[in-house]
């Protein structure tokens, strides 16, 4: 199911397609889908205690990692690669995700990291929006779940292809939203 983000304008931002895992023909996405699912135990997701960064060294500044947290449920980058410095201006390690700006934005990815606590199912997804010159623009974000006992989640990891047009990007956030400060 798509979703449709949009700002208070009825502008649409951004379209959210989702993809099968098996879709993914970019390198970086086929390493990452391999080495998470190498990391399962039988029918169990694999826990962050697992992933060795060390492994993933090729496409570590593309990858953040998000800490579930419950009673509520929210979210905390634990680490975010240098590539969403690109586009946030910041360093998003410590940050939960709805101090994010802006704020719409955020909101949709909370909606997306919840949908994976709630069925333990990974999102494979191409985020579809205009820039302010017209251009059409595609980028794609994976989020895995893990899961300290094989069940709960309890860490989401996630590897985008912001990085090679992170300012057009952020030049985009920024005409739909307001630029932020």
């Amino acid at each position: 199911m798509a979703h449709r983000s949009r700002s208070s304008g009825s502008r649409e931002v951004i379209r959210s397609v989702p993809l099968t895992l098996d879709g993914a023909d970019e390198p970086g996405f086929k390493r990452l889908i391999a080495y998470w699912r190498s990391k399962h135990r039988g029918d169990k997701l694999p826990a962050r205690r697992d992933i060795e960064p060390a492994d993933l060294k090729p496409i570590l500044a593309q990858m953040l990692l998000v800490d579930v947290l419950r009673e509520p449920l929210d979210f905390r980058y634990r680490l975010a690669g240098t590539l969403s410095y690109d586009i946030f201006g910041y360093d998003l390690t410590g940050k939960r995700v709805r101090e994010v700006e802006p704020a719409e934005w955020a909101q949709a990815v909370w909606e997306s990291l919840a949908t994976i606590v709630r069925t333990r199912d990974p999102q494979y997804v191409r985020l579809d929006f205009e820039t302010p010159e017209g251009n059409r623009r595609s980028y794609r974000v994976l989020r895995l779940p893990l899961a300290e006992d094989g069940e709960t989640v309890d860490c989401i990891m996630l590897l985008s292809d912001f990085g090679l047009d992170a300012h057009e990007f952020r030049a985009h956030l920024d005409a739909v939203y307001g630029k932020q400060d």
